[in-house]
């Protein structure tokens, strides 16, 4: 049986590291000791060379209904400074999806409300069951998107349909997620986390500094083609210098499967 720590479960199939949400009586909304321990045990995989894809989803039948709000808004009085440091402490978690040398995957089935939709965003790859539900209660609560949706919503759907998101707090399928955009990838309801497996083992035929490269172009700004030009100065002299550089090429020549290591 698999260990849960703080409301985590981790463990490994293949290259890939499957992070679980477990909190399932509260549709795995998560508390600050899950984000703590998630963003601990991603930036860990950061120097495990078996880890080659992290793959984030939740237990049982929901993906993240958000931030546990079950403690929140009782008799504790919060200043305005404390919850900028909850704030900071709560960003760890995305800051290390987003900006982490690994692909991390999304698979989620029933409800990526609130910041579980953030966190999914987030992520390289989000694989969406049909009746998996994206929705925003942000503006129906008295507060802003946070955890980077600002950003990572319109990255993905468009500024003016994020503007609408979230101003009207809408909420869709796992279907219409795709058709947005807001989903990469649509499977059957409860094949979520079978999809983002496959896309693992996919992935891990991929050079594993190539893809930390062209995940750190992508987190950063390119608005022209001059953009891409500095990006591709300032990447691509590394890799040609790399030994997985040298093994793709001589993989190629000899008409077999690459073996890549990382260096």
């Amino acid at each position: 049986m698999t260990e849960i720590v703080d409301g985590i479960s981790a463990r490994t199939e293949g290259g890939a590291l499957v992070l679980t949400l477990v909190n399932p009586e509260r549709r795995n909304a998560f508390t600050p000791e899950m984000r703590r321990r998630a963003a601990k045990l991603i930036e860990e995989s950061f120097v495990d060379e078996a880890v080659r894809v992290i793959i984030l989803r939740g237990e049982g039948e929901h993906f993240c209904a958000g931030a546990d709000l079950s403690k929140v808004g009782g008799s504790e009085a919060v200043t305005p400074i404390q919850f900028s440091e909850r704030m900071r402490d709560a960003q760890r978690l995305v800051r290390t999806i987003a900006h982490g040398p690994k692909l991390v995957i999304a698979a989620v089935e029933g409800a990526a409300f609130g910041a579980g939709l953030s966190i999914a965003a987030a992520c390289d790859i989000v694989v969406a069951a049909e009746k998996a539900r994206f929705g925003l209660s942000f503006t129906t609560i008295g507060l802003t998107p946070d955890l980077g949706l600002l950003f990572s919503l319109q990255q993905r759907v468009g500024r003016q349909a994020a503007r609408r998101m979230i101003y009207l707090s809408e909420k869709m399928t796992g279907k219409e997620a795709f058709q947005a955009g807001l989903a990469d990838t649509l499977t059957k309801t409860g094949g979520a986390l079978e999809t983002a497996l496959e896309m693992a083992t996919s992935l891990e035929a991929a050079a594993p500094l190539a893809l930390a490269a062209t995940k750190r172009a992508f987190s950063g700004r390119i608005e022209s083609i001059d953009d891409a030009f500095r990006l591709e100065l300032d990447l691509l002299p590394a890799l040609a210098g790399s030994s997985d550089f040298k093994e793709g090429v001589a993989a190629f020549k000899e008409k077999r499967p690459p073996r890549f290591s990382g260096r």
